[in-house]
This record gives C-alpha cells, sequence and structure tokens, in this order.
C-alpha cells in the first residue's frame, strides 16, 4: 500500500501516465468494458471513461478507492463506473471485461502479487481475444559501477570500531536495493533477461541468463536491473538510465559480496531468478567470471534473497511440524469474535459480549468495539 504523497508523485511522472493515456485512447472503444485493478485514486479509470469506456470495474484494496469515488463524480464518471473494494484476486464481476489495465509495478514488475493478479484476472475477467494493458515489459540487466551506491549499502558494516558485524554485512549482500542509476554507472550493453508477455504468460516466476564479454577494464560493484514497458503497440516508457528519463520508479541494484576488477576478455555470466512465494519474490542471482587472459575461473559468487532476511530461532520453532501451538490472550480475544459474528450478532453487542468475557485485556467497551471492527473490516463481506 501507498501513502497519498506516493499516490500523488506517481501520477506526476507523466511519461508513465501518458503512455496509458495515448494507449486507452488507442485501445477503448464505446462498448468496452474496462477492469482497472489496484485503481488507487482513479488515474487509469478517469483515463479509461475519458477515452469512451462504457463500463469500468475499479478495483482497489486500499481506503484510497474513496477519493476515487469522489473523483469519478467530480468529473462527471460516476455513473459509468464500478468501485470494488478488496484484492483482485479475491473479488468477483457479473460481467467478463474487453480489457484489463494496471500499473502495479514497482521499481521492477515482480512487485508483491501484481502478476498474480494479472494472471488470476486474466484467466476470470477477460474475454477471449480481449486486451492487458501493460501488453507486455521487458526486463533488463547491465552491469555496473557504483562505489557510491556500495559504500552506502554494503561497506557501512565495516564500522571503525572495529567490531564484527559480519552477520549484517551478509545478509546486506543478498538484498537487492532501489537506486538512481547514471548512464555512467553502466559498464557494459544491456541484456534483456526475461520479457512478460501478459497475453500468454503462464507463471509469476521469472529467471534468465546474460552473458557479456569485457571491451575496457572497470571495477564493478552489482548488476543494475530496469524494464520496459509496451502500454499498446509503438506506446511505452522505460526506466532505464540509459534513456535520460527520470520516473518514479528507480532501478534496481544486486550487489556482489565483493567488487569486482574486471579485464579485457573477461567473460561475465548472470543468471537472474524470481521465484513467488506466496507475498512476494524470492531472489536469486548467480555471477561467474572467467579471467579473459588464462581461461581459469576468476570469481563466482551466489547469492539469495533468502539470505537476506534473519530468521530466529523462536520463530522457526513455532513453524516445526512438531510444534504444538498454545493459543495467545489475542488470538482467544479474536476467535471469541469470529465467533460471535458467525451468530451475526451487530458489532455493538460483540464488544459488550467480550469486553464482559475480558475484563482485564479489553481496557473498556470503545477498546473492545474498537477490537472488533477491525476484525469485521478484515473478514466481513
Amino acid at each position: 500500500m501507498y501513502d497519498l504523497a506516493a499516490y500523488g508523485v506517481m501520477m506526476a511522472d507523466h511519461g508513465r501516465v501518458s503512455a496509458y493515456a495515448r494507449a486507452l485512447e488507442a485501445r477503448v472503444t464505446p462498448s468496452s468494458i474496462v477492469l482497472d485493478i489496484g485503481t488507487g485514486p482513479g488515474i487509469l479509470a478517469l483515463l479509461a471513461c475519458r477515452a469512451g469506456a462504457s463500463r469500468v470495474y475499479a478495483v482497489e484494496a486500499d481506503d484510497v478507492i474513496q477519493l476515487a469515488r469522489e473523483a469519478a463524480h467530480a468529473n462527471g464518471f460516476a455513473d459509468r463506473t464500478t468501485f470494488v473494494r478488496g484484492m483482485s484476486t479475491d473479488v468477483n464481476l457479473p460481467e467478463r471485461v474487453d480489457g484489463i489495465v494496471t500499473a502495479l509495478q514497482g521499481v521492477l514488475p515482480l512487485f508483491g502479487k501484481s502478476l498474480v493478479s494479472i494472471l488470476d484476472a486474466r484467466r476470470r475477467f477477460l474475454k477471449p481475444g480481449g486486451w492487458i494493458m501493460p501488453e507486455r515489459e521487458s526486463l533488463w540487466a547491465t552491469l555496473v559501477s557504483s562505489a557510491a551506491d556500495y559504500e552506502r549499502l554494503i561497506d557501512t558494516w565495516t564500522t571503525e570500531y572495529r567490531f564484527d558485524l559480519s552477520a549484517a554485512r551478509t545478509s546486506a549482500v543478498n538484498q537487492w536495493r532501489r537506486t538512481r542509476l547514471d548512464e555512467c554507472d553502466v559498464l557494459v550493453a544491456p541484456r534483456c533477461w526475461a520479457v512478460l508477455d501478459y497475453g500468454n504468460l503462464e507463471s509469476p516466476n521469472v529467471r534468465g541468463e546474460m552473458t557479456w564479454t569485457i571491451e575496457h577494464a572497470a571495477m564493478s560493484h552489482g548488476i543494475g536491473v530496469w524494464f520496459d514497458a509496451e502500454t499498446a503497440p509503438g506506446i511505452g516508457w522505460s526506466n532505464s538510465p540509459l534513456t535520460h528519463e527520470r520516473h518514479v520508479f528507480r532501478q534496481a541494484f544486486f550487489p556482489w559480496p565483493a567488487p569486482i576488477e574486471l579485464s579485457p576478455g573477461d567473460e561475465v555470466h548472470v543468471r537472474l531468478r524470481a521465484d513467488f512465494m506466496g507475498e512476494d519474490y524470492a531472489w536469486g542471482w548467480e555471477t561467474n567470471v572467467t579471467d579473459g587472459a588464462s581461461a581459469c575461473a576468476k570469481v563466482a559468487y551466489r547469492q539469495s534473497s533468502w539470505l537476506a532476511a534473519p530468521v530466529t530461532t523462536e520463530r522457526l520453532r513455532k513453524r516445526a511440524d512438531t510444534f504444538v501451538p498454545d493459543l495467545s490472550d489475542d488470538a482467544r480475544i479474536d476467535r471469541r469474535i469470529l465467533e460471535l459474528m458467525e451468530r451475526r450478532l451487530p458489532l455493538r453487542d460483540i464488544a459488550t459480549e467480550i469486553h464482559a468475557a475480558f475484563p482485564d485485556l479489553l481496557e473498556n467497551w470503545d477498546a473492545a468495539l474498537t477490537r472488533a471492527g477491525m476484525l469485521s473490516e478484515r473478514y466481513s463481506k
């Protein structure tokens, strides 16, 4: 979820928003029914209406959907826009749509459940022959020299106090970071490592390989990754550092455990993979450098975001198949609230009952009502 300021910054990204506006003008007809996944404050839904759509279903899980509703009223599109609160994977529509538009990208299109949402919507909601916007997104990678980023993200764990912070540093080098790369940071010609063709994509998991032969000596600190988005044939935008455009989304920096001194003739082979793991992606990147003079292995790194997240023994213990859970006080309160909801009691009666049942845990009736309201918002239809 984004805050309002972040939505405002995204709407102010002219290159990105105009690519959607022009594509909608090209795709939408007076009979078009359009689904907007993750409508946010509603800019794409408004653009679809302005392009002439007969009906737009605008789906959004966040409270910002209320601002989208108000925008539809203010601009005269309320009669053609149906707002649906929830994740697109959890909702149903009364009809199939002619087109799906979504702007769920982060720094990369592989962002949270974005691809899962698109694949689900294509299967359940899109008419045969319907369109998806963006149509495709191409992922690019290059080798970068970015000493400032490396120092800020990695070398900060080597302190003047001589403490051993190697565990934290290991975690840091196995996390990719958002950064703003410049053209001068790019050492070699970018390679396309994956194309997400949303009309035919079958899996949210993505992987690819790239190889470069080094022409000039350089110090490289890791891999830079970005994407191009094609919203319709001949229309799109890119967050590449080589385009001289500056979009709200920057680039991704995949650091190496240590900088690599590259020499002319060296061959660098990189494997990148992103595997969807329930809520977000686990990333892996392997780098092998072969010495151009001797043809011997020079560097071999295997990195994974699995190594970046510290996992406590307590957390692992509670996930073991032999662990016997013992409900906490919070769990007992929530269980009781859900049981009362199943009896279809109004929240005021539920609050009264749980306050009476847990007087030492819920300070007053208002606290009980707040607790019941939170669960109602989460679980009620």
